[in-house]
């Protein structure tokens, strides 16, 4: 049921771990790095001042909240930078190191990502005063970082593609492996986006226990020619275009916006259902904390976590807050944290390695 899906979400999809994994990210707009400025419009401010968001959104999420969360704060000015996880991970130690990071506010697809800054002491502690609404496995130590919600992984595809070259509907992910889509497949480099792809991989594996029937499977998918774009945001794109008609991994939240303005785009729960988890973490360095706290505490309210559910599509961390309309069809089917058991941290920590080199092999990757 959707109070049991939630629940599994909420509370099940954290695995107490220290990965370094490129998450999911994405924009429908473009890909790499965008800093744009939102300004509020609103007269009266509690607090002001200036934000420096680090978000991996998309533009359209991350302007939309925005303008929710500065009708709480209407003084604060708020600049925000949107990348993939990747790129994200990678540019938050290289200036923490430098001394030169300049984020306020970092939202990052991985609770693993947070775990290690945590470790390494790069993170602020703010125990929030909404942190007692929270299981305790979704913050850090001192509410070093919070998880505030997650996102779901399926399949997507384009129907009138598939229907006009008479190709079944996908259900199931073996179905990726079927020949009849042969050349109709794109997905995200996992080499290079990393997590979705990368862990995909994994959660097979580990949910299926059976490795014949896992090796059949990513070969087959292998065999059908499967398009490989850089980033995940380029291999939607070209399924919501009409290029492809299967998109390998999807992520639900992202394709909402294209689904919102027409596109043909059917998203698949495909068993299990892949859950991702999503932090807010503010930088020991934040050049504005207080506006981060501030930030921090919004998102986690029962006012912000409406607003994830709403206008960024997520499952939204806090108990009793809503759930999102779009996640309903994922409602009773298995779901897999994502590196959230122990076999499956323990493939990544151990062997991340091999998975590398059968995607090589697999997909004709360098």
């Amino acid at each position: 049921m959707v109070r049991q899906l939630k629940r599994r979400l909420s509370i099940g999809v954290l695995g107490v771990l220290a990965l370094s994994l490129a998450s999911c990210g994405g924009s429908s707009e473009s890909t790499g790095e965008e800093t744009t400025v939102v300004e509020s419009t609103v007269a009266e401010s509690t607090l002001s001042g200036n934000l420096t968001w680090w978000s991996d959104w998309t533009i359209e999420q991350t302007e939309a909240y925005i303008k929710v969360f500065n009708l709480k704060h209407p003084g604060i000015k708020v600049e925000y930078t949107r990348s993939d996880d990747g790129e994200m991970f990678d540019k938050f130690g290289t200036e923490s190191k430098a001394g030169t990071l300049d984020a306020d506010i970092v939202i990052i697809g991985w609770d693993g990502f947070s775990r290690m800054w945590e470790a390494d002491g790069l993170l602020l502690k703010h125990p929030s005063v909404e942190e007692a609404a929270f299981p305790v496995e979704l913050y850090g130590v001192g509410g070093a970082w919070h998880t505030y919600g997650a996102l779901l992984e399926g399949i997507c595809y384009n129907k009138d593609v598939l229907e006009e070259k008479g190709l079944e509907v996908p259900t199931a992910w073996e179905d990726l492996a079927d020949p009849q889509y042969k050349g109709q497949i794109v997905m995200q480099d996992p080499l290079k986006v990393g997590s979705g792809a990368h862990d995909l991989m994994i959660e097979t594996r580990v949910y299926w226990d059976d490795d014949v029937r896992w090796e059949k499977f990513w070969a087959g998918y292998g065999a059908n020619k499967v398009v490989i774009q850089p980033s995940y945001t380029e291999a939607q794109q070209q399924v919501v275009q009409g290029n492809f008609g299967i998109l390998g991994l999807c992520y639900l939240d992202y394709i909402q916006a294209a689904v919102a303005e027409g596109a043909p785009i059917v998203f698949v729960a495909a068993d299990p259902v892949i859950t991702v988890p999503f932090t807010v973490n503010i930088p020991i360095s934040a050049p504005n904390p207080e506006n981060a706290k501030a930030f921090v505490d919004f998102i986690l309210s029962a006012e912000g976590q409406a607003e994830v559910a709403n206008l960024v599509g997520q499952v939204p961390g806090r108990p009793g807050a809503p759930f999102p309309e779009a996640a309903k069809i994922a409602d009773g089917v298995p779901q897999q944290p994502a590196l959230g058991t122990p076999r499956a941290a323990a493939e990544y920590k151990d062997n991340a390695q091999y998975y590398v080199d059968q995607a090589k092999v697999w997909f004709n990757l360098r």
